[in-house]
C-alpha cells in the first residue's frame, strides 16, 4: 500500500493525545473509482474497540470543518473501505476508543491491493 502524505488523515499518531485527524482537502465531487480509506493501529491495546467516522463539509472555519457531515461510521481495525458518496471537499476522521497507548496510521489510497 502506497501513501502520499497530502492524502495522510493520522501517520503513526498516539491514540492518547489525537481524536480528530488532521483535514484533507480532496476537491468536491465523486470519482467513478473512489479512492480507499485505509485505517491500522499499531501496538494496539488487547481488545480495544475502535470507531472511525469520516466526515466532510464544503469549507473551513478557523481551521475546522464548517457544518460537517458525516458521511460513514466504522467499528472494524484494520480497515479498508471506499470513500462513501457525498464529499464536499474537504475530509477529515474522528475516532474514538479506550486505546490510548497504540499509534494510528490513516490515509487514502487508490489502491488497497498494492503489494
Amino acid at each position: 500500500m502506497i501513501f502520499d502524505k497530502q492524502n495522510m488523515f493520522f501517520d503513526a499518531a498516539a491514540l492518547s493525545a489525537t481524536p480528530a485527524s488532521d483535514i484533507v482537502h480532496v476537491g468536491e465531487g465523486e470519482a467513478a473509482d473512489p479512492m480507499t480509506l485505509h485505517v491500522s493501529v499499531a501496538n494496539a491495546k488487547a481488545n480495544a474497540t475502535y470507531t472511525v467516522k469520516i466526515k466532510t463539509a464544503k469549507e473551513l472555519s478557523a481551521g475546522a470543518l464548517k457544518n460537517p457531515v458525516v458521511l460513514g461510521t466504522y467499528t472494524a481495525m484494520p480497515l479498508n473501505v471506499k470513500v462513501p458518496r457525498g464529499n464536499l471537499g474537504y475530509l477529515q476522521l474522528e475516532v474514538t476508543t479506550e486505546d490510548k497507548q497504540g499509534a494510528i496510521t490513516a490515509g487514502l489510497v487508490m489502491d488497497d491491493d498494492v503489494h
